[in-house]
């Protein structure tokens, strides 16, 4: 079963939007103008924040190939291990939540600059996010439009856990319509690590890493989705694609028929509408296969893809964090319970579709 699932992805494109690239301080130092530079280099990769102090590795029982996947060469390595034809790579998750505007802004400059020279010129067919600072909406918009022409840009990337104000908010409009004018989308994701300093009332009463990274991404990806649709952000920007990262799938049936009951209550909470919330997340919003979930009855995975929709759903592994799902271990349930068509969708064409890819 397992070498006939390796000859089939072989056989089959897959794009993969969700692929963690590492950059260390000292290779990112140099794209940096002073006083950042020197910052980062007495800071934990740039952050002023220290590290949560969850014990995510068990004690080294879980292997950490994050600080090694740093280059293209690794990038290519990767791809053809896991018979992955493009993948969409990003950087670094808590640029939004910087006290420190400025060098929020110099980080998100340095970050991207670091794709486009180290990765994206050195490779055909790796594709990346451009890294946006949410704290200067009008910067970020700046840097999508600084970018948006580069080769291998596909869409902009936001890290969604603890956003202030979250990011349905007014403020971001500038940074939305620049997306749209540049037919970019955008993807957000969310962060265990973000969650310690974010989400604090929640945290304040949670010891233990296994509560922290089974709540933390899908929570704050619930309350974006959430905040982009009662705020009217997919009314107001409707040619705008909003790809949802690494919080799987389980919620968003949840979450879609919980608002279309609010919505129906109370309209006049959400003026800016004028469908019911599900129409605009089946026309605009994508949402990741990763974490997958796998309930122990693989009916109820069925069920769980066919109310969210295939064409929907984008493969994503999270490479290389330890938790990551192999496109082996999606592609199973896809060729065991559904048609190929809907396995194509999946792994291709509604990646392809989300980020306007021409693959």
């Amino acid at each position: 079963m397992a070498e006939t699932t390796q000859n089939a992805l072989a056989e089959t494109t897959v794009v993969d939007t969700d692929v963690h690239l590492t950059v260390h301080p000292e290779e990112l130092a140099p794209y940096l103008d002073e006083p950042h530079r020197t910052h980062i280099s007495n800071t934990t990769y740039g952050t002023p924040f220290p590290s949560s102090g969850w014990d995510q590795w068990m004690g080294g029982k879980i292997e950490d190939n994050w600080s090694t996947f740093t280059t293209a060469e690794a990038i290519d390595e990767f791809c053809e291990e896991f018979h992955v034809d493009y993948p969409i790579i990003n950087t670094f998750d808590p640029l939004g939540k910087f006290p420190q505007d400025e060098l929020a802004m110099a980080l998100m400059r340095g970050y991207n600059d670091y794709v486009l020279d180290r990765i994206l010129d050195e490779t055909d067919d790796v594709k990346a996010l451009i890294a946006l600072a949410t704290q200067r909406p009008d910067r970020a918009a700046e840097e999508i439009d600084r970018l948006a022409d580069e080769d291998g840009v596909v869409g902009a990337y936001i890290g969604t856990t603890g956003s202030q104000p979250p990011l349905g908010d007014p403020r971001y409009d500038v940074m939305y319509r620049a997306a749209e004018d540049n037919d970019l989308p955008i993807a957000y994701h969310g962060n265990a690590e973000d969650f310690m300093f974010e989400f604090p009332r929640q945290n304040q009463s949670l010891n233990k890493f296994l509560q922290v990274h089974t709540l933390a991404h899908t929570w704050s990806q619930e309350l974006t989705l959430v905040s982009l649709l009662t705020e009217g952000v997919p009314e107001k920007f409707p040619d705008l694609n909003f790809v949802f990262l690494e919080a799987g799938l389980g919620w968003v049936p949840y979450t879609m028929y919980r608002l279309n009951k609010e919505y129906s209550i109370r309209r006049s909470e959400a003026p800016l509408l004028e469908r019911s919330p599900e129409e605009y997340v089946r026309e605009s919003c994508y949402f990741s296969t990763q974490p997958l979930g796998e309930p122990n009855d693989p009916e109820h995975m069925k069920n769980i893809i066919d109310m969210v929709g295939t064409d929907s759903i984008v493969y994503a592994s999270d490479y290389p964090h330890w938790d990551f799902d192999h496109p082996s271990g999606v592609d199973k349930h896809l060729r065991s319970q559904f048609c190929a068509e809907q396995r194509r969708q999946v792994l291709h064409e509604t990646p392809a579709e989300a980020f306007h890819l021409d693959a």
